[in-house]
């Protein structure tokens, strides 16, 4: 038998529905925010995640999966949606040139890491960019989209951390207290927590290293360092969030695992653990620029598909439900069936049933695990008579129908369900 590789999940249809369901409420939450969707390619050249999630990232250094082509060029499956969005906004010049342009994507990331609950190494998300304001008010929107959509979903426990990791102008000096302040506690520090001090000592208030976790509660936070823009812009945040109703936690410490944010960063976590996080995002005003674009301030958000299914393992109970199976008795009854199946799905019913000829309590058997609203029955009796048993099988009403007025009665039967 040949199996899947690690950290890859097959999903069944027993849990399509619910995949369905957050995917769908995803679409709606974002055309009510009037979010259009982007679909980018899955295999991109590497330069475009090195440049703008940092060579000192996990995500760069340890986990990306990248191979050369024919050509001897580098290429890596996307391990995150922003980068290749930001990409095609800035190589397409219709959207580039907007004032403003809001982009989702829905689909699977890779990430080369150490396979556990709530993390594989072929994962799916959806995200969403918003291109064109420097206002808070589009952190707020981002902020606010991924708020309705877990709300909508069915999760509620859950908390809000806020941050503010400054620009280019007040980090530096942040930056060179931090470096300050971890120097002085090297032999707390884990290997890769060390070289990050050389290279980029702000990714170790992301290490989940429990040595370097408890090293940050002491470390000194970046609010004290904001220059008087960052400081208005992440109050006004703020402001719009407390007059719409949205609660949020401060995080001092939250900076995200990726190089190119800029002042807001935001986590949306549920539980304890590294892994309670269900979705993330935050501002990032440099990285069009950093794609040869013109300056153009951006806030996004990203969610993980698999998290949120977790979170709603308990919760949310969706069954594939089909309209009607028809349980026919083999030979002239399985003519009448295929004939009367194709007309029903030719109005938009969903029917199946068995080709082969078995047994009526097999092929109720089937009606039942398929979750059949209606049941259609045709055996000699009702061949004779040119009238069907049809079964409720929410109501387990049982009635006979004739032939000619099946359709309408199955039509009636499913709009009245729906």
């Amino acid at each position: 038998m040949i199996s899947k590789p690690p950290g890859i999940e097959d999903i069944f249809p027993d849990s399509i529905e619910q995949w369905n369901y957050i995917i769908r409420t995803a679409r709606e939450v974002f055309r009510l925010f009037n979010i259009r969707e982007i679909i980018i390619p899955i295999l991109e050249f590497t330069e475009v995640f090195a440049r703008s999630i940092g060579d000192e990232t996990d995500i760069v250094s340890k986990e990306m999966f990248t191979f050369e082509d024919r050509g001897g060029r580098s290429l890596t499956l996307r391990p995150e949606g922003t980068a290749s969005v930001v990409r095609a906004y800035v190589e397409n010049g219709d959207y580039n040139r907007l004032s403003s342009c809001k982009l989702f994507y829905i689909g699977p990331m890779f990430r080369a890491e150490r396979p556990q609950k709530g993390r594989l190494r072929q994962f799916n998300q959806f995200g969403a960019e918003l291109f064109g304001s420097a206002h808070p008010f589009s952190d707020f929107e981002a902020i606010a989209c991924m708020d309705l959509i877990a709300k909508r979903v069915g999760i509620h426990n859950y908390t809000l951390l806020i941050n503010s990791i400054g620009c280019t102008e007040c980090r530096p000096k942040f930056i060179e207290k931090l470096t300050q302040y971890y120097r002085a506690h090297t032999a707390q520090l884990c290997s890769d927590c060390l070289r990050r001090l050389e290279k980029n000592p702000l990714r170790i208030l992301d290490c989940k290293t429990e040595t370097c976790v408890q090293l940050k509660g002491s470390a000194p936070p970046i609010s004290e360092f904001l220059c008087q823009s960052c400081m208005v812009h992440h109050r006004e945040l703020k402001n719009i969030l407390v007059e719409n109703s949205i609660a949020f936690t401060e995080s001092p410490h939250l900076v995200r695992g990726l190089d190119y944010y800029t002042r807001t960063t935001f986590e949306f976590v549920t539980g304890e653990g590294s892994q309670n996080a269900f979705a993330a995002g935050g501002r990032y005003d440099n990285l069009v620029e950093l794609f040869g674009g013109k300056p153009t301030p951006a806030v996004g958000f990203a969610a993980g598909i698999e998290r949120i299914l977790l979170l709603l393992n308990n919760q949310l109970h969706l069954n594939p439900t089909l309209d009607v199976y028809i349980v026919h008795s083999g030979d002239v009854a399985f003519i009448e069936a295929r004939k009367l199946t194709m007309k029903l799905r030719e109005c938009g019913i969903s029917v199946d049933m068995e080709a082969e000829s078995k047994g009526f309590r097999s092929q109720f058997k089937k009606a039942d695990r398929e979750n059949a609203q209606i049941v259609i029955i045709i055996g000699e009796e009702e061949i004779e008579n040119a009238k069907y048993s049809v079964k409720n099988m929410i109501s387990g009403l049982q009635e006979t129908i004739s032939r000619e007025s099946i359709i309408e009665h199955v039509k009636q039967t499913i709009r009245t369900k729906k």
